[in-house]
């Protein structure tokens, strides 16, 4: 049996999709992330997009969703199409169930395809079988361990395809994946971001419709942002509401005319996080690389970052981090780079986290008066740890003065005092030393 021609079958049913759903629908990469906002219409169109493969012989597929609930959405789409519209259901042959209660909801043709609902609050109903595609409902709202352990290997077998409908929760794995679709290294992914005012049958005027007016105006804009929007960075709760990806995210590259610093946060189970950042004359930010990663040491850390590839002209001149663990201070500043850890950088938490908003406010990031740039290919991780190691080198640069090499300041030594600030020291040794004691 020929493959059904897409085109000719939403012609033949009577489907039209609005202009950035034909986006969804034209694209041959295996996984497409539609990130979308309220009344996009992402359900009818993952829903729909399945809809002319049922027509092959001998095809699975899965409708999977964080609850029967939310799976249902989708499933609905096909049981209006075919049991009601297309009349399948009068045909014996075709066996059926519609029962959102009990999760018994699936569609069998005669040719031997089935579509059906599955929820991951059953994960024993997740196993055994081989796909053909799956569309992971709310993706968002998916635990990672979902789609990595019973879904993804479900897909092998028959290069199975995926689709991942959704609004945005935030920075969470699924972000992670929607990134993916954003590498052109990556062309079995590929993804979107879809504002619920793009739906031209829903909001015939686009962003100046009064209905999304009347929403904005009436609800918290963080919520408005993410929920219409289709804003990872704005979901309710966080503390930098003002990182936008599309405001602060582009490409960086390395000035080796401007300071070059690394900020640091520690961590072990939780990611040790390095986000390393110039800043250039007008005090604009540009954070060029990330790494961040899970159960290592310290040593391991450097070792990393010591070899990593480097552009032309690098350097590095200090690196600044979280004054709890001095020990770890002591080691970035004898084996990787003169490093900073005052005290006041982190007792003043509430100073720093101003101090980052203020470099995320919607600004010309280009102009005087400072701004935050995020390097595109490093913005796939964002949380706490991430933007505490960015606070602690503003904090100490901006607030604190802390951006000269001790050995540029003072070549003398200073009394070992547990109150006092633990700094590089000159030719690599480490040294204790009170600010207020230095003359500049």
């Amino acid at each position: 049996m020929k493959a059904i021609d897409k085109n000719a079958f939403f012609v033949h049913v009577g489907y039209e999709p609005h202009r950035l759903q034909w986006l969804f629908h034209s694209s041959e990469a295996r996984f497409r992330v539609p990130v979308c906002g309220r009344r996009f219409g992402k359900s009818r169109m993952s829903a729909m997009d399945e809809a002319p493969g049922l027509m092959a012989p001998k095809r699975r597929g899965w409708i999977v969703g964080p609850t029967y609930d939310l799976a249902e959405k989708e499933f609905r789409v096909l049981w209006d199409l075919f049991i009601l519209q297309l009349r399948f259901g009068q045909n014996k042959k075709v066996k059926k169930a519609y029962n959102k209660r009990s999760g018994e909801m699936y569609i069998e043709f005669p040719w031997g395809t089935r579509v059906e609902c599955r929820s991951a609050d059953h994960p024993e109903n997740l196993v055994g079988e081989k796909l053909d595609f799956a569309i992971m409902s709310e993706a968002a709202k998916h635990k990672k361990d979902t789609w990595e352990r019973f879904i993804r290997p479900a897909l092998a077998d028959n290069r199975g395809n995926a689709s991942f409908p959704t609004t945005p929760e935030g920075y969470n794995w699924l972000h992670g994946l929607w990134q993916l679709g954003r590498d052109p290294s990556e062309p079995d992914f590929e993804s979107w971001q879809f504002p619920s005012w793009t739906n031209p049958y829903v909001y015939p005027d686009g962003r100046e419709d009064s209905e999304i007016k009347l929403v904005e105006r009436t609800t918290a804009h963080e919520w408005f942002l993410q929920e219409y929007g289709a804003d990872f960075s704005a979901f309710v709760g966080k503390i930098y509401g003002e990182f936008t990806e599309a405001t602060h995210v582009t490409e960086v590259k390395f000035n080796p005319e401007w300071p070059s610093y690394v900020g640091y946060d520690p961590g072990y189970t939780n990611p040790w996080a390095w986000v390393f950042f110039q800043i250039d004359p007008q005090d604009n930010v540009y954070v060029w690389k990330e790494h961040y990663k899970p159960y290592l040491q310290l040593a391991e850390h450097i070792a990393i970052l010591r070899n990593m590839s480097k552009p032309e002209g690098y350097h590095l001149d200090m690196a600044f981090g979280d004054a709890a663990d001095p020990e770890a201070c002591a080691s970035i500043n004898t084996n990787f780079v003169a490093a900073y850890a005052e005290p006041e950088a982190k007792k003043n938490w509430r100073e720093g986290v101003d101090l980052v908003k203020s470099y995320l406010k919607l600004q010309d990031v280009y102009s005087p008066g400072g701004g935050l740039v995020v390097v595109r290919e490093q913005a796939k991780k964002h949380d706490d740890h991430a933007l505490d190691a960015l606070r602690y080198g503003l904090m100490h640069i901006f607030k604190l003065g802390c951006n000269s090499r001790l050995s540029d300041l003072y070549t003398g030594t200073a009394e070992v005092d547990a109150d006092r600030s633990y700094l590089l020291g000159p030719d690599g040794e480490s040294t204790f030393f009170n600010m207020e004691d230095l003359e500049f």
